[in-house]
């Protein structure tokens, strides 16, 4: 009996060792094992860099400059008022900033989390009547961008002026443009484009001009939209417009009179 039980005692210390060698001709001593991934991704390509801003098309060239700015550095700031449009909670307004020479819309809060109220930047006179806005434009992934001309107010919500507010092509939303006359906070369509919007991650220049009582609408220097207004508003400042989701940059902005 005691044979036996030796016996059996060597056979599984033989059995253990073996299997202690193996485990270590697999992995040398102090290597550690890293198990295999769950879940393989693909490799995305790189954000494409912003490239230049394009050339100003020559149809908006003019000498009548009342205002511009390229947003050089931070003090650029200083001229614009930064408004929301929609009702805000405090603290959770859009938020912008100036960073390599471009205004750049970069979401809400101080967390910078994307939103899609409605944001605006205002400059200028509210004596300003005819005149041109025009501004460079670069989209990564906001989606929308606008102009606005002639707005009076001080409360965003209850305020007058005109808009335009285009969509990317990769919105599935119809119409694509909009021109609109807001009154006292109320919107009423004037013209609008259903198929043509813009396309996101190159320079785009956009233009808004309002004369008397016409107003007309260019991107990249090409008539898009134009509409009259028996009642028109009679003068106010100028503005950009997006939503505050962020990943929209505006540069080369200026305001010419005819």
């Amino acid at each position: 009996m005691q044979r036996s039980s030796l016996l059996m005692s060597m056979i599984i210390g033989l059995l253990v060792l073996a299997g202690v060698g193996i485990a270590l001709t697999q992995a040398p001593q102090g290597a550690a094992q890293t198990p295999a991934p769950l879940v393989t991704y693909p490799d995305f390509p790189p954000t494409p860099t912003v490239g230049p801003n394009p050339t100003a098309p020559a149809g908006l060239a003019s000498s009548n400059v009342i205002f511009q700015s390229n947003f050089d550095d931070a003090d650029a700031l200083a001229a614009w008022q930064f408004v929301d449009q929609t009702y805000i909670i405090k603290d959770l307004e859009a938020a912008w900033e100036v960073s390599n020479g471009r205004l750049v819309q970069v979401g809400s809060g101080l967390a910078r989390n994307p939103s899609t109220n409605e944001a605006a930047a205002l400059v200028g006179d509210a004596a300003w009547r005819d005149y041109t806005i025009r501004t460079s434009f670069y989209d990564e992934y906001n989606g929308i961008v606008g102009l606005i001309a002639r707005y009076q107010g001080t409360e965003p919500t209850q305020s007058s002026y005109y808009r335009v507010r285009l969509y990317s092509t990769q919105y599935q939303i119809s119409p694509k443009v909009v021109l609109e006359k807001v009154v006292d906070g109320v919107s009423t369509m004037l013209a609008e484009v259903k198929t043509v919007g813009f396309a996101p991650r190159i320079w785009h220049t956009l233009a808004l001009s309002v004369q008397g009582n016409s107003l007309q609408v260019q991107l990249d220097g090409q008539m898009l939209v134009t509409a009259q207004d028996p009642n028109p508003l009679p003068s106010g400042r100028a503005g950009l417009f997006t939503y505050a989701i962020g990943g929209i940059f505006f540069d080369d902005m200026s305001v010419v009179t005819p």
